[in-house]
């Protein structure tokens, strides 16, 4: 008796703290001070080097019917979830070796958005129960930014930031690579300007749905299928976790039939029997519904 899975495996592993990206600026002159026309960079960690995944959020929540990424914990890719922070000058933190200016006041510029056909990726802001921005992928993006620096436009301001409660969030599975610049809005630099340039485009990568393959272990009269609970979310008070369908089928290509469903826990992984397996070959898939509330 045979039987397989079409899915792909992920490692369940215990939460950890998120990650942050600091911004900061290229010292093109060697001086270690933060001139003016410098231009701004990621200083700290460098996000093109890691592709984060948006996993799917029960209806009824934050972000619910979304794929998505916050900074609660989840049993999945517990170490995806980052904020973008600024380097202070010294007047609220210890300076940064790459702090930008005094006085500069500091934003991330969403530039590029591409995805799968006819999907949206965006984001949510901190207690919001709708998206603050929904792109469409693969389309022109203009004016869409996100302030970072905690502070005002003002010259004798610490350009520190180190903002929490940001939520990314896609609506259809798939890649998604959306392009974002460090750009500073200040207005007491040089002539009424900025105080530094823009950074280049860094291109974030997204994975929205995971992907994940149930063990499976067979005796002579059923076939158990273990795989992570949540699939990801945080199941806290109140909130349960997505419900799973079991499909079976002789064959890989169709012919799918529910032999059964599970609700996922705070427990790090669930179980199905199939007490009543085929004698030939048997091919199991994973199904879940979620939507908008």
């Amino acid at each position: 008796m045979k039987y397989q899975v079409l899915l792909s495996l992920a490692i369940v592993i215990p939460a950890v703290a998120h990650q942050h990206f600091s911004a900061g600026i290229i010292d093109a002159n060697s001086n270690g001070l933060p001139d003016a026309g410098e231009a701004l960079c990621f200083a700290a960690a460098d996000p093109e080097t890691k592709v984060f995944r948006l996993l799917a959020r029960p209806r009824g929540q934050r972000c619910g019917g979304h794929y998505m990424l916050d900074e609660t914990p989840r049993t999945l890719f517990p170490a995806d979830a980052f904020s973008i922070v600024v380097q202070s000058d010294g007047q609220y933190e210890l300076a940064g070796d790459q702090h930008p200016a005094t006085g500069s006041w500091l934003w991330a510029e969403i530039v590029s958005v591409s995805g799968p056909p006819g999907s949206r990726f965006g984001f949510w802001e901190t207690a919001a129960f709708t998206p603050t921005h929904l792109l469409p992928a693969n389309e022109a993006v203009t004016d869409v930014a996100f302030v970072l620096s905690e502070g005002i436009d003002d010259p004798d301001e610490d350009p520190l930031g180190h903002i929490h409660g940001r939520a990314w969030t896609a609506d259809k599975p798939g890649d998604y690579v959306i392009g974002i610049r460090l750009i500073d809005r200040s207005t007491s630099g040089p002539g009424g300007g900025p105080w530094h340039q823009p950074s280049r485009i860094y291109q974030f990568r997204f994975t929205a749905g995971p992907s994940f393959q149930p063990q499976i272990i067979r005796t002579e009269n059923s076939a158990t299928l273990t795989w992570p609970s949540q699939m990801g979310i945080w199941a806290g008070v109140g909130q349960s976790g997505l419900v799973f369908r079991i499909l079976r089928s002789n064959r890989p290509d169709g012919g799918w039939q529910p032999v059964g469903s599970v609700t996922g826990t705070t427990a790090d992984t669930v179980s199905f029997v199939d007490s009543s397996p085929p004698a030939g070959a048997a091919f199991y898939q994973l199904a879940y519904d979620w939507a908008t509330p």
